[in-house]
């Protein structure tokens, strides 16, 4: 977490939240937990080790999501309690205050992973990221995003288990089907009435229209003409819908194909630029030290050693 962002979580802690420990893994500092971006084991694995009974605490750079496939127990938060019986998915968001009462029957798997890759998926999705910004207990029902929620968390605790080509961007995917599928499981009414919106259907042309030519660096006046609105009312369902405006999300689409180049593909940072219709290598790199804070030969240089750790 950088530190302008850091400075704003804990403002809007209390002064007793601040105070409550901050683990990577339940029991281990920051400092002494190994690089990862996602982990995943069995529940009793976790629970056995506290008495089936998990401190109040927090991560700030982490976030959870529980399988509870059998028995029950509580989640603990700074000012509620929320009972859980199996089947269901328990959401802990980054910096949020929890702690667990498990009876002894429970079962399931916890898969923890870091927190920014909540926020690249909650990123184009205002409801999504107010949903995943809370304490969630989920129960699974038998609707086909429940049975996607399901599987998806599965098959993470076996790619986790498995070495196998391809594993890394699998798991990306996987999250966030996870991630997404929960949030509709919670609200089912409110995904179907989202479907019919008129609004969040402009959006979602929006998305399809920034992937086909955000090489291209249109001005915004080409995507709303698309569509059939003024730029102005464009920029305001955008930000209603996601947060961003058109161009925030156009250039958020750069940066995200500007990664996967730089992680995955050997070709040099200025034909990278090239590629993503930069005429000036020099400014592309700093349009991608202005979004990620750091320079493109940087970030390749950090997430090859980290893919090779």
């Amino acid at each position: 977490m950088d530190k302008a962002r850091k400075c704003l979580h804990y403002s809007n802690m209390t002064r007793a939240e601040q105070q409550v420990p901050n683990y990577r893994l339940y029991g281990e500092s920051s400092e002494a937990s190994p690089d990862f971006w996602i982990h995943c084991e069995t529940l009793p694995a976790r629970t056995h080790l506290h008495n089936f009974e998990i401190s109040v605490h927090r991560h700030d750079g982490l976030f959870q999501l529980f399988l509870i496939t059998a028995g029950s127990g509580e989640l603990l938060g700074a000012k509620r309690r929320l009972h859980f019986l199996a089947p269901c998915v328990l959401l802990v968001p980054p910096g949020a205050v929890h702690g667990f009462r498990f009876e002894r029957d429970a079962d399931g798997i916890v898969v923890t992973a870091l927190a920014d890759r909540l926020a690249a998926i909650t990123a184009c999705d205002r409801r999504i990221a107010e949903f995943a910004a809370a304490l969630r207990v989920v129960d699974i029902d038998g609707s086909p995003a429940a049975r996607m929620l399901v599987k998806a968390l599965e098959a993470i605790d076996r790619e986790l288990h498995r070495p196998a080509a391809g594993r890394s961007a699998l798991l990306e995917a996987l999250m966030t089907t996870a991630v997404i599928n929960l949030a509709r499981t919670a609200g089912p009414a409110a995904t179907e009435r989202m479907r019919a919106d008129r609004d969040a259907e402009r959006v979602e042309q929006l998305a399809a229209l920034i992937s086909t030519h955000f090489r291209e660096h249109r001005p915004v006046g080409f995507y709303a003409a698309r569509i059939g609105v003024s730029v102005t009312h464009l920029n305001r369902l955008t930000r209603a819908r996601t947060g961003l405006s058109v161009q925030g999300l156009i250039a958020a689409k750069l940066v995200e194909a500007a990664r996967r180049d730089l992680i995955f593909s050997p070709s040099s940072v200025q034909k990278i630029a090239y590629s993503l219709g930069f005429s000036d290598p020099a400014y592309f790199n700093r349009f991608f030290r202005r979004m990620t804070g750091m320079t493109p030969g940087t970030f390749r240089a950090a997430e090859r050693r980290r893919l090779a750790a």
